[in-house]
């Protein structure tokens, strides 16, 4: 009878002792099945190109990609971690995306040491703040910041200019030149009609006086009208009082507007995100659509003109200041099976490292900063001069001298910097404004 128990035993447990593992989960079946979901980035036609390059490395894995727009993700998301499970990989984005999914996420830094490491320091430890302080939940794939003044380098070739300006004296020079070579045309364009704008503007002069002020009065540590951000906003003020910026910029969006009149040479600069890289590039260089990498190239008075870009000149001296960091990161669920860790983490490193990478992010035309050390994005398109040194400067200010991140936590403060900026740029009393946005701040 102890015999027949015993039997009877062995029978019961011998399925899950065969297909067990040290924790319980199903031994590695022949095809490894990854799911990775994600938003805009990698898009569609990036995940024909991207699943036939990983299999063809990795032919045991069945790689099961899927994007979609933002909202339909989120929900995606909520729906399959309510419900206990959740892709292998996920795409998220540092703010509300990353604060809410990040306790879903494993910490990379030890799986994923071997492909942190090839990465820019910077923008590891910036995953690594963003992520809460005390784990890395994403690995970072591409970078986005904000704000550069891209410039027709025709005109200032023409009008003598030979420096590139990197304060007010040297922008006011470069005005003067301007204006006596081109009467007819505006120094520079800034499309100050655009709250969404307007509030990187206010960050932007902030983080001159004081790196990381936004990001600390968001926290609460500091009060919108401590004497920092009076101090930043008497800048933007003596601007429009030098001539730099002009009142009638308040009219003006930065789509089309600012970004058209400087691609239609009625401006010589322009204020712009990293994002607008690809205006670099000639409209002779096309893509395999017969489409301009420029995407507002082509047609205009300025398609023989050289394009390049510098950072805005820090207004309240000292260094540069850029606002952004990091755009797009890959999180690997905390709950993947173990047999597929290892494949998850040669994603990491296909996409961040590899093949992956020099498709999404060093292809032509890309938008998105690459985060491997020493990468740059592809200037088969920039052949100039300035365009090659713009490119370079946007790829080092991004990862390497950011200030802080854009934007705030509440959108409603976000949403009043940029009506700060507009008034303070029509004549209306600083501190009073910034008194406004404290009291916003408050509810």
């Amino acid at each position: 009878m102890k015999k027949l128990f015993r039997f009877s035993l062995l029978l019961a447990i011998l399925p899950f002792a065969l297909f067990a593992n040290g924790r319980g989960e199903a031994k590695e079946p022949e095809t490894i099945e990854l799911s990775w979901s994600t938003w805009t980035l990698p898009t569609a036609e990036d995940f024909v190109i991207l699943e036939k390059g990983f299999e063809a490395l990795y032919p045991n894995v069945d790689l099961q990609p899927s994007s979609s727009q933002m909202d339909e993700y989120k929900a995606k998301l909520q729906a399959e971690f309510a419900a206990g499970s959740g892709p292998d990989l996920f795409c998220l984005q540092p703010g509300t995306l990353l604060t809410q999914y990040a306790p879903f996420a494993m910490d990379l830094t030890v799986p994923a040491r071997d492909v942190l490491s090839k990465l820019v320091d910077a923008v590891v430890e910036d995953a690594r703040v963003r992520s809460g302080g005390d784990k890395i939940a994403i690995a970072p794939m591409g970078s986005s910041s904000t704000m550069f003044v891209y410039y027709n380098a025709t005109y200032f070739e023409k009008a003598g200019i030979t420096k590139i300006p990197t304060d007010l004296a040297s922008m006011k020079e470069a005005f003067a030149k301007l204006r006596k070579t081109y009467p007819d045309k505006l120094p520079l364009s800034v499309g100050l009609k655009d709250s969404w704008f307007n509030g990187d503007v206010f960050a932007m002069f902030a983080n001159m006086v004081e790196p990381g002020i936004t990001e600390r009065a968001d926290r609460g540590e500091v009060k919108w009208n401590a004497p920092q951000f009076v101090e930043a906003m008497s800048i933007l003020r003596d601007l429009v009082d030098e001539g730099i910026l002009e009142k009638e910029m308040l009219g003006v969006s930065v789509y089309e507007d600012s970004i058209g009149m400087w691609a239609d040479g009625k401006a010589a600069m322009h204020f712009n995100g990293g994002w607008a890289v690809g205006m670099l590039s000639k409209p002779s260089n096309k893509n395999d659509a017969g489409v301009p990498y420029a995407d507002r190239r082509g047609g205009r008075a300025t398609d023989d003109d050289v394009f390049g870009a510098f950072p805005v000149p820090n207004f309240a001296g000292g260094k540069p200041v850029v606002l952004g960091g990091i755009d797009i990161g890959i999180a690997i669920n905390r709950d993947i099976k173990e047999f597929k860790l290892p494949y998850a983490v040669n994603l990491l490193d296909y996409m961040l490292v590899g093949e992956g990478r020099t498709y999404e992010t060093g292809r032509p035309g890309a938008g998105l900063i690459p985060t491997l050390k020493g990468a740059s994005l592809n200037k088969s398109i920039y052949q100039d001069r300035a365009s090659s040194e713009g490119v370079d400067t946007i790829v080092d200010m991004t990862n390497n001298n950011m200030a802080g991140p854009r934007g705030v936590a509440n959108p409603a403060v976000f949403n009043q910097m940029g009506i700060v900026v507009q008034n303070v740029v029509a004549g209306k009393d600083v501190k009073a404004e910034l008194d406004a946005l404290q009291a916003v701040s408050e509810k």
